[in-house]
């Protein structure tokens, strides 16, 4: 079976300076914080095995967070929303 080629990601300024700022909030869940420590591993170029190996999770849960991550990034609907992100409308 092939694998798969990551799904590439590319941050802008404010969404680099967010999760930066999210990997060193005190008041954040540890999952949220490894999150964003996810998608900026993956926007420098690392691969899944390679962040997995980092952060101590598995390679599908990094491949799950930077496949959700790209999804909000091109608004194509995913299957659960980011945590991150503007809030949406529950009118």
């Amino acid at each position: 079976m092939a694998w798969r080629s990551a799904v590439g990601i590319e941050l802008d300024e404010a969404e680099r300076c967010e999760l930066e700022a999210r990997t060193r909030r005190r008041k954040i869940s540890r999952a949220d914080a490894m999150r964003a420590e996810i998608v900026l591993l993956a926007a420098d170029g690392a691969t899944n095995l390679a962040i997995a190996e980092q952060l101590g999770v598995t390679r599908v849960t990094v491949a799950t967070w930077r496949k959700r991550f790209a999804a909000k990034q091109t608004g194509r609907p995913c299957r659960r929303a980011p945590p991150w992100g503007a809030a949406q409308d529950r009118g």
